[in-house]
Order: structure tokens, then sequence, then C-alpha cells
């Protein structure tokens, strides 16, 4: 006698398969970091869960106000041998914060924009028109979005505030897009200051609109924080580990609207 079994679905049911990825920034700042960063990319690609790993900036130290290109080519080195996609944001020790802020771009685009691109298994991206190292995409039904927000001194008011107005417009139109998405991740290299107040600002507006759970993921201030509730109700913020001081954090999107973002720092792992 065969036995039937019917899975009830209600509204609200925890069903959508979890999106789990892992993210670092804020390194190597030594040559002594190179070789910690190269394990932690093994260590993402081995971990059998991870989708892909995030870079948010700062991929040299700030002690520096000149990097020659071949840092910048080291880094990416490091990064391609990665199993899983890399996808690499900018960092203001490696552009803003140098005494020639064109020249760290020029390397930066040369070697790490794009970076996705040398990953056959990659998502397909969306680039903003106006300002083509933000980008955007899908997977598992949660929109991701990387933009180019970062720390450091504000050399050029009106270039300051031109980049954060497109940063904002590009999330407006991403969760305009893109609107059917059970959550978002929003991702760069700084943390909330004074001085990026104006995209905050905007942000939080943006998220409201959408109305579902969004994380906004940093690097910058070198230790974990993490904050709920951060401007909006469905939205919080996290501070990513340095490189120097902790594995990349595994990120588990779930389905589950009392927890969407589960974090493991792998504190226990070697």
């Amino acid at each position: 006698m065969r036995t039937l079994l019917f899975v009830l679905l209600w509204p609200g049911a925890v069903c959508a398969e979890p999106l789990i990825f892992s993210a670092t920034g804020c390194g190597p700042y030594s040559a002594k970091e190179e070789p910690l960063l190269a394990d932690y990319v093994k260590l993402v690609g081995a971990d059998g869960k991870s989708e892909f790993l995030l870079h948010l900036g700062d991929i040299v130290s700030g002690s520096k106000k000149a990097w020659p290109e071949a840092q910048y080519e080291k880094v990416a080195g490091i990064l391609k041998e990665s199993k899983v996609p890399v996808y690499v944001v900018l960092g203001d020790n490696e552009w803003n914060d140098l005494a020639n802020p064109a020249q760290g771009l020029e390397y930066w685009n040369k070697h790490l924009r794009k970076f996705e691109r040398h990953f056959p298994q990659s998502a397909k991206m969306n680039y903003q028109e106006a300002r083509p190292e933000n980008f955007a995409w899908t997977s598992k039904n949660v929109l991701m979005v990387g933009i180019n927000l970062v720390g450091g001194k504000v050399h050029d008011k009106k270039e300051w505030t031109q980049r954060m107005n497109d940063d904002a417009a590009w999330v407006r139109e991403c969760f305009a897009q893109f609107k059917d998405a059970r959550a978002a991740v929003v991702f760069a290299q700084a943390n909330p200051s004074k001085d990026n107040k104006l995209f905050c600002d905007q942000l939080a507006e943006a998220v409201k609109d959408f109305g579902k759970p969004v994380l906004y993921l940093h690097a910058d201030g070198h230790v974990w924080q993490h904050q709920t509730g951060w401007l909006a109700p469905n939205l919080q913020r996290v501070q990513t580990d340095q490189v120097g001081r902790n594995a990349p954090v595994q990120v588990t999107v779930t389905d589950d609207p009392a927890q969407p973002f589960v974090f493991d720092r792998r504190l226990k792992k070697p």
C-alpha cells in the first residue's frame, strides 16, 4: 500500500533556497598578509557552500602615497586563484587617498574593475552607464549591488557629492528593476560617516520603499560590527574584519523574515 505525502505551503513559508557567499576587505596590508589572503581564497573555494567571494576594497594599506602597478597586479593574481567568482569594489587606499588618485584608478581599472570577467561561471552583470564601476546582479532571487563609496579624505567636494548621488541613483534603479527580489545586499568599502551621510540618507529612503530585507555590507573600520534596524527597520549593517584579523565572513541570505541574514565569522575554524 502506497502512502502519499502532501506538503502544505502557506504564505510566508520558508521555502526559498538560501544564498550563501563570503566577504572580506581591508587587505592585504603587508607582504605577510598576502599568503593569508591566498589561504582565505582557498578556504572560501573549498567550503562547498559559498557561491562567490566579495572583496570590499582597500587591497593595499594606507601607509603610502603611491603604489606600483605591480602591487595591484599581485593582489589581482591572488584573487584570480579563487574557485568561485570574485567581485571587487574600490577602496580609498588604492585610489582616493593616493598622491595621484588618477594613477591609482588607472591601475585599479586595468587589473580589478569588472574582475568577475576572469570567472566563466560568474553572473550576468548590470553596470551603471554613468559609473561603470557600479554593478549589480541577482542570485537565488537576491539582489547584489556593488558601489563606489569610499572613505578617506574629501579631495574634491563636487566629485564626492556627484559620486554619492550616482551611487544612490544606482541603488534606486536596481531596486526598481529587481523589485521582485526577496532581499538585497548593497556593498561598498566605506563605513557610515558624516562625509557620506548624503548617500546613507538616500539609501535609507530607498530601502524603506523597497520593503524587503536589505544588508549594507562594508569594510573600512577593520573590526566586526553588526547593527540591525540601521536607518530603517528593514536595513542591517555589517562591517567585516580586515584580512589580517579574521577569515572572510560567510553570509547566508535566508527566507526567514525574522532572521533574513545569518553570519558565520569562522571564529572556531583554522
